[in-house]
């Protein structure tokens, strides 16, 4: 892939995790799950999945949307995950 493309891609993800709704999922559920319970905090990813999952049903469903919809579910879950690890590392260093 050619470097523009993967600014393109970066940029587009990075619109995407901004949404109000994309970003509460994303970042606020774990630090609510590290506020509350910080043992369940990898309960927020499958959590999050759910949400996004029953939310988006529509472009899940729709077989022109379903690749992009599922890339950046994904996508979403991947910088989630490492959110999580970051919160348990600081939780570690402590």
């Amino acid at each position: 892939m050619a470097l523009s493309t993967v600014t393109a891609l970066v940029k587009l993800f990075g619109q995407y995790l901004l949404q109000p709704l994309p970003f509460t999922l994303t970042f606020l559920l774990p630090i609510a799950f590290c506020l509350a319970a910080r043992k369940y905090i990898w309960l927020s990813l499958p959590l999050a999945t759910l949400a996004e999952v029953l939310l988006n049903w529509d472009s899940f469903c729709y077989y022109e949307a379903r690749g992009l919809s599922l890339l950046f579910t994904l996508t979403q879950l991947a910088v989630m995950a490492v959110f999580v690890w970051i919160l348990q590392a600081a939780k570690r260093s402590r």
